[in-house]
């Protein structure tokens, strides 16, 4: 992965629909070629409780943001480390759609070339069952110990990022890099 430059993110919202929730939990990993840069986290206090179910799926509770930045007072952070970046996430679609209302809400646009790991991982891998983050971790002997949680996630999707370019070649996987579409994703 000789000077690509990735930030591998992961969003924990509010909502199983990205248009309708609100991002709680951000993490990065900025990576360069195969060395970590750095790696960020943060909760995030959304404008409303975090509903029943999504508790027991990431066991974040509105105790835990009480004392969390707001959205808008951690955007600039997000878009510095990934200004420059490839994004990947596992299911990018549903990070970025996430993140694309959480920026436009705040007035700022979030447009950047983005590579998704489950898409790359049913090209490159085909004939697997299920194609979840925790179903390619076993497969490709990743650790991965906490499920839907920010920077758990993030990690387990850079350990895949890097497992198929080791397999498949920087080139095969700089295939699946697309561009963003710039209107709100429908």
């Amino acid at each position: 992965m000789q000077r690509v430059r990735f930030a591998v993110l992961d969003v924990e919202t509010t909502s199983g629909d990205p248009r309708v929730g609100e991002v709680m939990e951000v993490a990065i990993i900025a990576v360069d070629g195969t060395d970590e840069r750095l790696r960020w986290s943060s909760l995030v206090r959304p404008r409303t409780s975090v509903p029943p179910f999504i508790r027991r799926l990431t066991g974040i509770t509105d105790g835990l943001l009480i004392d969390a930045p707001r959205f808008h007072e951690v955007v600039r952070t997000l878009e510095t480390l990934t200004q420059d970046r490839i994004v990947v996430a596992h299911n990018v679609r549903f990070d970025m759609t996430a993140l694309e209302h959480e920026f436009a809400r705040t007035g700022l646009v979030f447009d950047r070339p983005t590579l998704c790991t489950e898409r790359l991982a049913r090209r490159l891998v085909p004939n697997l069952t299920h194609y979840n983050l925790g179903s390619l971790c076993r497969h490709f002997g990743i650790p991965f110990p906490a499920a839907h949680r920010a920077m758990s996630d993030a990690e387990a999707t850079a350990s895949l990022l890097e497992q198929l370019v080791q397999r498949f070649g920087l080139a095969v996987v700089m295939e699946g890099v697309t561009s963003w579409p710039k209107a709100l994703s429908a």
